[in-house]
């Protein structure tokens, strides 16, 4: 019997009304759809978010066959859990197997064989060590990334690769606004995949604040890497650096659309929202 419980990983969501037809039954062709949306969240749960997870590693992949068997008709608004789960990994493939189940009933099953292709000549080339790594280590329950606090000679490659893709490529702040002098003075944390792909960061600034005093700024998480954890491993790790200090009094100033996220954390809002670099934020505080 195929259960959910034999799958390393499951999404779920919900059938909406332009994916079922005049039954209200969903139509065939979508489920290799909510397969596409289940597999992409698998790659961002294993450490490598498609496509900086592949291309790291000078590579990418690429769909070779579907096979599914269809038991059971999925209807508007059951919420479905997709399995996935890495089956086999050869020279240059990798094989999911996959299924779908509504509220308990099995609707499909199938798997999907995918060709890992070198970026440089377009052609099939072996599977790198390191995905073989991240899929294992998800496989077996481990941890997927890793975080580093150091200074800023030593993660600035990390870091600024984050900040450069968030910061002044997402949310288009200028260069001369993100880059400071706080930068060669604080503790920097950058969070990263197994193969050292830098997926998150964050600065933890002490120097010319008054003592036990310290600011957390500069947090950031790749898009295509969030909603894992990140934010929070870096975040955790910030706060850990600033207890070792002996540091009492954090604060930051959130983005507005994040405060919630620190709020989890413990940290409180403090005085009247203002602008900074044309984004709203809300200055909060945590006493440790």
């Amino acid at each position: 019997m195929t259960r959910p419980a034999d799958y390393s990983f499951t999404h779920r969501l919900r059938v909406r009304w332009m994916e079922v037809d005049a039954q209200q039954v969903v139509f065939n062709g979508h489920y290799l759809t909510y397969l596409d949306v289940a597999i992409s969240e698998y790659w961002r749960a294993v450490g490598l978010p498609y496509p900086e997870g592949v291309r790291h590693e000078q590579g990418d992949i690429f769909v070779r066959r579907n096979t599914l068997e269809y038991h059971a008709p999925a209807r508007l608004d059951d919420w479905l859990d997709i399995g996935v789960r890495c089956d086999r990994i050869g020279n240059s493939s990798i094989t999911i197997a996959w299924a779908v189940w509504a509220q308990g009933r099995l609707l499909a099953t199938g798997e999907t064989v995918y060709v890992h292709t070198s970026l440089a000549t377009g052609k099939s080339a072996p599977v790198p060590q390191t995905v073989r790594d991240q899929i294992s280590a998800h496989a077996q329950g481990q941890p997927v990334h890793q975080v580093l606090c150091g200074a800023w000679s030593d993660m600035k490659t990390g870091a600024r690769a984050v900040r450069t893709a968030v910061f002044v490529q997402e949310q288009a702040i200028d260069e001369s606004d993100e880059w400071d002098d706080d930068d060669a003075a604080a503790i920097h944390a950058v969070a990263s995949n197994l193969a050292g792909l830098p997926l998150a960061t964050g600065r933890l600034i002490h120097a010319g604040l008054e003592p036990g005093h310290a600011k957390i700024g500069r947090m950031a998480v790749l898009r295509s890497a969030r909603g894992v954890g990140l934010g929070d491993l870096v975040l955790l790790a910030l706060m850990g650096q600033a207890r070792q200090m002996g540091i009492k009094h954090l604060s930051l100033n959130a983005q507005v659309s994040a405060q919630a996220f620190y709020a989890r954390h413990g940290f409180m809002p403090q005085g009247d929202e203002f602008d900074e670099v044309g984004i709203p934020h809300q200055r909060m505080v945590l006493t440790l």
